[in-house]
């Protein structure tokens, strides 16, 4: 988040050693190098990292790498990750949730989001009815009023099984969120200006 160069570069060879299998950096400063790394990387990054999940040998290996697909400062690399999330090569109880965080992603969730949205059906269909109310809810980060009124009519016409209750408190907040960002985003940019 800081961008700081240093930093960047110490995550991104922490992120080479973990590729190679090594395994003395303490787990949890390799978690954060590969997100540091992912939210900084490029398509070769994406591929590794791509390749990375699906040759790891542990549950915890496998959701660390699949996870970090979802952090990428690249609009093009998150539409990627949706669509992969959606064929076939991620497991259907971790798929939701990675599109989910997908589309919390900070600059690029309208762009997972409208993945979701052009192949609703085939997520409906293919993942637990349990997992389509969490997988929707990091919505409500999608906060601009344009955004907010997409995701309104979507859903006006397509329900969410065994979930309405919560869609309709999903819907709420991203309301909630885009009228404090309408309401304090000019505050907020003269006070740092």
């Amino acid at each position: 988040l800081g961008r700081d160069a240093d930093i960047i570069e110490r995550c991104r060879g922490w992120f080479a050693e973990a590729l190679t299998g090594r395994d003395d950096v303490d787990a949890e400063v390799v978690a954060a190098a590969i997100a540091v790394t992912a939210c900084h990387g490029d398509a070769a990054t994406h591929h590794a990292m791509t390749r990375a999940f699906e040759s790891a040998t542990t549950p915890q290996q496998q959701l660390r790498w699949l996870y970090a697909l979802a952090d990428f400062d690249d609009a093009d690399l998150v539409a990627r990750t949706g669509l992969y999330a959606l064929s076939g090569a991620v497991k259907t109880q971790n798929a939701p949730f990675l599109l989910g965080r997908a589309m919390a992603n900070r600059d690029h969730g309208a762009v997972a989001w409208d993945v979701v949205r052009r192949h609703w059906d085939a997520a409906v269909e293919r993942f637990p009815a349990s997992s389509i109310v969490r997988m929707i809810d990091a919505l409500k980060w999608l906060d601009r009023p344009e955004q907010v009124a997409d995701v309104a009519a979507f859903f006006a016409e397509h329900s969410v099984p065994h979930g309405a209750t919560t869609l309709a408190q999903i819907l709420e907040r991203q309301r909630v969120n885009a009228a404090l960002r309408t309401e304090q985003a000019p505050r907020l940019a003269s006070a740092l200006a």
